[in-house]
């Protein structure tokens, strides 16, 4: 498993595509990956589709999820396109149910599901830079509370469960 390499390549993704201040625009960076970004209604658990094959591919993402939800599906499912994971047997539809941050299917809470770890963690780097998200941190200027967790999640248009685990992870918190 590339953890670290999956995280860096999203945020060198975000550094050279998504300019210097929060929020990045991931359909921006889908676009110019040639990923074309489509909301739909995709079933109750369905939060992403990638779809891959001889037209464009295309990341469909779940309509009625909040917009911050809908931004880390979209980052997610380039993480999958940006680092190449083939698609088993040919297929050409890869398929993202449940939530992707915490409890995202019994295999990924488990750590056993490699591609799909790679996806949130480079998903994670291109959303939340660990450079803009240290410079952010630093403007608030003394230990981060409740209420500071929840204005960088807004400022960067993630969940606060995401801005946590990203806090937490680069140890900010």
């Amino acid at each position: 498993m590339r953890i670290g390499f999956a995280r860096s390549q999203g945020e060198q993704l975000a550094a050279r595509l998504g300019g210097s201040a929060p929020p990045i625009d991931v359909k921006k960076v889908a676009e110019h990956l040639g990923l074309r970004v489509v909301e739909e209604h995709l079933g109750a658990d369905v939060s992403g589709l990638l779809i891959t094959g001889r037209a464009q591919p295309c990341i469909c993402v779940q309509k009625d999820d909040f917009r911050p939800r809908k931004r880390f599906t979209i980052a997610h499912e380039i993480g999958h396109h940006y680092l190449r994971h083939q698609f088993e047997g040919g297929a050409h539809v890869h398929v993202d149910r449940g939530n992707f941050i915490s409890q995202r299917s019994l295999r990924s809470s488990e750590g056993v599901d490699p591609k799909e770890i790679e996806a949130n963690q480079f998903a994670a780097g291109l959303l939340m830079p660990s450079k803009l998200v240290r410079e952010a941190v630093a403007k608030i200027g003394g230990p981060l509370h409740d209420h500071h967790v929840a204005q960088l999640a807004r400022d960067f248009e993630v969940s606060e469960q995401a801005m946590t685990i990203r806090l937490t992870t680069l140890r900010l918190l």
